[in-house]
């Protein structure tokens, strides 16, 4: 079979489309599809552009595929992208991935090269143009029928919408590419991960009740419907509301019956991150377990350390300085908290309030007030990222009762309080 005809087959079924399918949407008769697709017959210049734009791919992809010199320049981006990443150098990666000329590479690979981009830019703390990334990422996989991987880029630009605080937004997309992408993609892990990572965009906006109800409705169908990548995802978000509605031991008992599910297999992505958020949710039960959270974070940190995420790697020290600290190892626990301060050097990330007060914390321990005032008072600076309701009013309530303990002045302790009251949505009275 000649390649040209290959790859005419290859981007079809990439695509989900039939042969007829193929055809109609190329404006040909289906028995000339079959034709170039066995090789039988190849098609002109116009034939291949009518099946490119109908393939969501270009015209050099399938003259010449991963050979085209588009193709090798953008792959060879991806990889310096990643290396600059490993060596935190953020800023250059977005830079060195901004220069691919996107239109020269089909869906796919066009695709691989904006993911990559979008997560540059998270790592440089730039979620706004992440997200803006993400979105062109769902709308080109959409527009090249590729459902799945769309549903995935949605689930991403979804979370980052939450991130950055844009809590509307992302219910808003998240409800959008749900409905644009529930027949293609029905029944698959992608588009359950995209609903229940919707139904945590809904705790976060503070819809903490409906989520609960929409979760275990979620977890119904996919305990019927969904693959155990399914379950278990949908376990894992279902935790966050528990927690947001401070039933930690259900919250718990989600994050377990995730991680069993999963099987506990570390070079799947999501599991190291599974055990983070089930060592933070050991640490803030009551009462607390040190001990156990530090055999999770164990368990995780060498697939951390191969992932390379600086997020991800920073979060394990915040949580290990936690542990430590509850467990009095107060310097090891100091340094752990100022490498995890040290990570979110780049940009404004939610990530670093919990960080900065660990740091805080450490330092208030090991006897530096004024140190410790000082990392407290950035940890006010990240909360200003974090929208109104039961979580930041907590946090802002803790950042309160640290800020006393360090000895800071009334009006920065007061200011933290009545924060937490405007988070909550009490609100207060100003002279």
């Amino acid at each position: 079979m000649h390649p040209v005809s290959e790859r005419i087959r290859d981007a079809r079924e990439r695509s989900g489309l039939s042969q007829a399918e193929l055809a109609r949407a190329a404006s040909m008769h289906p028995s000339y599809v079959s034709h170039l697709e066995r090789g039988v017959r190849g098609p002109g210049d116009g034939a291949l552009e009518r099946l490119a734009r109908a393939l969501g791919v270009t015209t050099t992809y399938l003259e010449q595929g991963e050979r085209s010199p588009a193709y090798l320049a953008s792959e060879a981006s991806v990889v310096r992208a990643r290396q600059l990443l490993r060596a935190s150098r953020a800023t250059e990666a977005v830079d060195e991935l901004a220069t691919v000329e996107l239109e020269s590479l089909d869906v796919d690979q066009s695709a691989r090269v904006l993911l990559a981009h979008a997560e540059a830019l998270d790592v440089a703390g730039d979620l706004e143009a992440s997200a803006e990334v993400l979105a062109d990422t769902t709308r080109r996989l959409t527009v090249g029928h590729r459902p799945q991987q769309a549903a995935y880029a949605a689930t991403r630009l979804v979370m980052t919408l939450t991130e950055l605080g844009d809590l509307h937004g992302a219910v808003r997309a998240g409800e959008a590419h749900l409905s644009s992408l529930a027949t293609g993609a029905a029944g698959t892990d992608e588009i359950f991960r995209l609903e229940s990572t919707l139904v945590w965009a809904y705790v976060a906006r503070g819809d903490v009740t409906y989520a609960r109800v929409r979760g275990r409705d979620l977890l119904a169908r996919a305990l019927v419907h969904g693959s155990a990548r399914a379950v278990w995802s949908v376990h894992w978000n279902l935790a966050f509301v528990d927690d947001a509605l401070g039933d930690a031991q259900d919250a718990l008992g989600h994050l377990r019956a995730a991680l069993a599910i999963a099987g506990g297999d570390e070079a799947e992505r999501d599991v190291p991150r599974l055990r983070l958020d089930l060592a933070h949710l050991l640490l803030a039960a009551t009462p607390a377990r040190p001990r156990e959270a530090l055999v999770e974070l164990d368990a995780a940190a060498t697939a951390l350390e191969v992932g390379e995420s600086q997020v991800e790697l920073a979060r394990a020290a915040t949580i290990r300085s936690r542990a430590l600290l509850l467990l009095g190892q107060n310097r090891a626990a100091l340094v752990h908290a100022a490498r995890a301060s040290d990570m979110f050097t780049a940009g404004d990330r939610r990530d670093a309030a919990a960080a900065h007060e660990a740091l805080g914390d450490a330092l208030l321990a090991s006897g530096e007030r004024s140190a410790a005032v000082k990392a407290y008072r950035q940890v006010a600076d990240r909360l200003d990222l974090v929208p109104a309701g039961r979580p930041a009013a907590v946090a802002w309530r803790r950042l309160g009762d640290r800020l006393r303990a360090a000895g800071d002045d009334r009006a920065a302790v007061a200011e933290a309080y009545r924060r937490a009251l405007d988070a909550a949505g009490v609100g207060t009275t100003h002279p």
